[in-house]
């Protein structure tokens, strides 16, 4: 579990990440969960994660969501750039997510949900949010 070290931090990290409680149902035709827009549904890396006007990927940061298609996500760092690991420069965050065609929502259970807007086109997928009203904005690649 990732301890932030600060409310910022905590925010921007939540802020890249999907939403409510889903258990194992599956929509008839997509095998997803409901509540889960399977667009959003695979592997993605940060290809760009710029926050108060710094790209913590151009420093040497890595991101990577997992949205799998029961409604849970996995969200990884690498060389934390940050300040977004609790302790060490890799973690890892996991929880529920619901979707949208435009908005992700991340429950990781022990704090409050996070809503993020998104958009996708072809292979790349853009996350916004503004957090203590500083922009964030994150670019993913599918894998």
């Amino acid at each position: 579990m990732i301890r932030f070290r600060n409310r910022t931090a905590y925010a921007a990290v939540l802020t890249l990440a999907l939403a409510s409680a889903i258990a194992g149902c599956s929509d008839d035709e997509t095998g997803t969960a409901p509540g889960v827009d399977p667009a959003v549904v695979g592997t993605w890396n940060a290809t760009s994660f710029v926050f108060m006007g710094t790209d913590l990927v151009a420093q040497g940061m890595g991101v990577s969501f997992v949205f799998n298609s029961n409604g849970t996500y996995v969200l990884s760092f690498t060389n934390d750039q940050g300040g977004l690991c609790d302790v060490g420069l890799n973690c890892v965050e996991s929880g529920d997510y619901t979707s949208t065609a435009t908005q992700i929502v991340l429950d990781p259970g022990d704090e409050d949900e996070t809503v993020l807007s998104y958009s996708i086109s072809g292979s790349t997928m853009t996350l916004n949010a503004t957090i203590d009203g500083s922009p964030l904005v994150v670019v993913l690649n599918k894998a």
